[in-house]
């Protein structure tokens, strides 16, 4: 009965931890971080299937909050736009932000909107979720919301044939970085090897290894402790010195004369200049915000005044890579394989209706089971309680725009 327990317990923490790696990158990340970093929106992956060679583009817009942590470095500093993928199932061939290539490290401004793309090219056949992300310098990487990419193995003749990542260099040399340099990388490991597996062996033949060493001096004492150390061991341990200094030398005069021509690695940064976000002439005042457990729910109480002569409409609000949706308003769009989409998420009063010159009280409603299958109910644990997200809303000709929101926010424990 006792096995029968213990065999039980083992299939369900396998079965936890199955899942834990079975989630999607952006579940990992606090929940505070999530929601006062970077707001990732209109992400387009296309197309979702294809086969080992086919090109995959990835398209979106970022908008860095200008509620970032304090303790957490920013973007203003050094960041790289980058692709989250397990493993090297892709190969990045191309990435801009607003029309910059992004080949090097940039900053990025708060407050402001960047828009990215990324060309990526199939490896390996398999089902993969794509991420993009910022890899921000200090702070780590961070993960914007995912898409599920089906990679198909060629047919025919062709699925016999190893993949192929040709490139031409300076010089006017064709390579296949998939095998370049290979025989090199092969050579020098096994050198290595050869060389670490050596000088262990002349230590098990003394049978000196380090516990065996360190009992003997914690007998003799430490004013003892160079005695154990032979002659013998002093030149062995200085021929390895030597041979190891040689080889560095030598490896190193080798590439040289091997590979004449380099590029050292770049450390340079390139300049993007965002763009403003399109806030319209609505002006909202958070007044409130409060998290439900029980509920899944955050809710906003705000002021929204409407300073034009255009009916907004509030379509939808964005945080933490959650979509919630205002289903009384017709000009959301949802991309194909688009997730982390609450259709039906959001209620605002008035049905989120603002009429010209109108100030109108509001209370918005985020809720969903995304609250809690994304890992969000974390918030209340932060020390800072404080939410952030774009508030997206349209006027009468379906003209889209957006603002950040956010404030101090209280958990409703029951």
């Amino acid at each position: 009965m006792v096995v029968n327990r213990l065999f039980i317990m083992a299939v369900l923490m396998l079965t936890v931890v199955a899942s834990e790696v079975a989630a999607h990158g952006e579940r990992a990340q606090l929940a505070s971080m999530r929601m006062r970093t970077v707001h990732w929106f209109d992400l387009n992956v296309s197309p979702l299937n294809v086969k080992v060679g086919d090109l995959v583009t990835v398209t979106g817009k970022f908008y860095t909050s200008e509620l970032w942590p304090n303790q957490l470095p920013s973007p203003e500093d050094t960041v790289y736009l980058n692709i989250g993928v397990p493993g090297p199932t892709f190969i990045k061939l191309d990435a801009s932000v607003n029309e910059v290539p992004m080949v090097r490290s940039t900053s990025f401004d708060l407050g402001k909107v960047y828009e990215y793309s990324l060309v990526l090219r199939a490896r390996i056949p398999g089902r993969y979720h794509v991420h993009s992300l910022l890899n921000v310098k200090d702070a780590g990487s961070l993960v914007g919301k995912g898409t599920w990419v089906e990679v198909s193995e060629l047919e025919g003749a062709a699925a016999d044939q190893p993949f192929v990542n040709e490139v031409t260099t300076l010089t006017g040399e064709t390579i296949d970085l998939e095998t370049y340099g290979l025989g090199d990388i092969f050579f020098w490991h096994v050198v290595w090897v050869i060389m670490g597996i050596a000088y262990l062996v002349y230590w098990l033949v003394k049978r000196e290894l380090f516990i065996p060493r360190f009992l003997r001096i914690r007998e003799m004492g430490q004013e003892q402790a160079d005695k154990i150390l032979t002659r013998r061991d002093f030149i062995v341990s200085a021929c390895f010195f030597t041979a190891t200094l040689a080889l560095i030398l030598g490896s190193y005069l080798w590439t040289e004369n091997k590979y004449p021509i380099t590029i050292p690695l770049q450390t340079g940064k390139v300049e993007v200049e965002g763009y403003e976000a399109p806030v319209g002439d609505l002006q909202i005042e958070v007044e409130s915000a409060r998290y439900e457990l029980a509920g899944r729910s955050l809710t906003i109480n705000a002021t929204l005044t409407n300073k034009s002569d255009q009916v907004y409409s509030v379509g939808e609000f964005l945080t933490a890579n959650i979509r919630f949706l205002n289903p009384s308003v017709k000009h959301n769009n949802v991309n194909p394989g688009e997730e982390m989409v609450a259709a039906q998420g959001l209620t605002v009063t008035n049905k989120g209706i603002v009429a010209p010159g109108e100030s109108l009280e509001v209370e918005m409603v985020a809720s969903d089971a995304l609250w809690e299958q994304y890992r969000m109910t974390g918030l209340i644990n932060d020390p800072d309680s404080r939410f952030a997200g774009l508030l997206f809303y349209f006027d009468q000709d379906g003209k889209r725009y957006y603002q950040e929101i956010g404030g101090p926010i209280l958990p409703k424990f029951f």
